[in-house]
């Protein structure tokens, strides 16, 4: 009697196996390419928006702007220029965008130091 139990079980195993049942749905591969230039130009027309606009200055250095060194030159450049368009008037509504997308084109076609010889942060 144990051993057709066993039998029937290990058949039940089997058949369940095989019976077409739900099955986990193949894993999709998301590749997510961002654009990094994209990226550069919305932080610095973010950033030089919001400092032209005579912001509250709330203290926070590049790093906690989410820029890099370069990055940050580039928006300070860009805010100066802005500010001289001011004076003379008003700065036409696309060119806080040209500009910053030409500096972040720029920045993007640097090469990149793939080691540091000096210590400190890389």
């Amino acid at each position: 009697m144990a051993g057709r139990l066993l039998v029937g079980a290990a058949l039940a195993v089997v058949v369940a196996g095989c019976s077409g049942g739900p099955s986990a749905p193949p894993v999709a591969s998301t590749t997510s390419t961002v654009d990094p230039v994209a990226v550069c130009v919305n932080q610095l027309v973010y950033w030089a928006k919001d400092i032209l606009g005579n912001a509250k200055d709330t203290g926070l250095d590049y790093q906690e702007m989410g820029l890099d060194g370069d990055q940050y030159e580039a928006l300070q450049a860009l805010i100066d220029e802005a500010r001289k368009h001011q004076s003379g008037g008003t700065v036409p509504p696309d060119w806080l965008q040209q500009q910053a997308k030409a500096a972040c084109t720029t920045l993007a076609a640097k090469p990149k130091p793939t080691t540091s010889s000096r210590p400190g942060w890389p």
